[in-house]
């Protein structure tokens, strides 16, 4: 039975939420929060949304859906390079939300929160008829130094880290790889004045190659088996499971970029420094009668083609 009633909003910010604020958020009492940006720095914002049923599992534990909900956040930063600064929270609660979910939800932000060195500053919440969460975070980069999608060039190496479709298999079986992720975010510092254009691996690795090839009005080839895969994707693959599940399920939040090929050794050593898996997967190139698009090459050099190529919500 849900013990709902015997706490309020207010009882939620001020127990639960305000010992986590920094003081730029006045302890949450105010109507916004105010922040001082370090001299010589660029602000980098991007915002990410949960809903329950869609990006998580429905009714899934208020644990999980804060670890889900700032990894994703933080996987952006990542992507571009930036060091996480700070962030607001809006969530909506549904029903089933009782004192144990709150708390629940918490005590993973707390940690989330330190795991990733971000600070609290501010936010809302309100009923809903089904859970979400909404994070707005902010990372710092020295002045012009972001990496943008729009930077390939032709000719650039084309990388991505760690594994890709644990992801969506951890949202089969809810392993870490869903329910923990950590994204790579020391590597995606040292990617500053290295890469050429980057984006996190969030909707499926082709579709948000095809974004990054859409910003930089360029294509890919990419060589199928050069695609990294941890031994549970190749089991997968072994009992039968479709290839096209794990590059285009998404969820994996690593980061995926492109480089010119002097850059090797750099990168290499930066995978090294930062413990960090990596593989070269494939080229920039011209655009084909494709158009803006990562081509997928199987073994035989033949085109790979899949009826959906990542998530979409519509």
């Amino acid at each position: 039975m849900s013990d709902r009633p015997t706490w309020s909003e207010f009882a939620f910010i001020e127990e639960l939420l305000a010992p986590l604020s920094a003081p730029a958020a006045l302890n949450l009492k105010d109507d916004a929060a105010c922040i001082a940006v370090p001299d010589g720095h660029d602000v980098v914002i991007s915002a990410d949304a949960l809903v329950d049923g869609v990006h998580v599992p429905v009714n899934a534990d208020g644990g999980l859906v804060a670890r889900r909900a700032m990894a994703c956040n933080i996987s952006d930063l990542a992507a571009k390079g930036a060091q996480p600064y700070g962030f607001t929270l809006s969530l909506g609660l549904a029903p089933h939300c009782d004192r144990p979910w709150v708390q629940a939800f918490a005590d993973s932000l707390q940690d989330s929160m330190a795991r990733f060195d971000i600070a609290l500053w501010g936010g809302d919440t309100v009923s809903a008829q089904h859970n979400f969460v909404a994070l707005t975070v902010h990372g710092l980069v020295p002045h012009g130094t972001m990496i943008k999608r729009s930077g390939a060039q032709i000719g650039d190496d084309v990388y991505v880290t760690g594994t890709i479709g644990d992801g969506w298999l951890g949202l089969q079986h809810m392993s870490t790889a869903y329910t923990d992720p950590c994204p790579p975010l020391a590597f995606g510092q040292g990617l500053r004045g290295v890469a050429s254009a980057a984006l996190d691996v969030s909707d499926g690795l082709l579709a948000d190659l095809d974004h990054l090839c859409a910003a930089s009005h360029c294509a890919m080839l990419l060589k199928a088996t050069d695609i990294p895969l941890s031994e549970d994707g190749q089991a997968h693959l072994a009992q039968g499971g479709a290839l096209q599940d794990l590059l285009t399920g998404g969820d994996d939040l690593q980061i995926a970029f492109t480089a010119a090929p002097k850059k090797a050794d750099a990168l290499q050593a930066l995978a090294q420094q930062t413990n960090t898996l990596l593989h070269r997967i494939g080229q920039v190139t011209a655009p084909s009668s494709a158009g803006y698009q990562a081509v997928l090459l199987d073994a035989d050099g033949q085109t790979i083609t899949f009826d959906q190529r990542g998530f979409r919500h519509f």
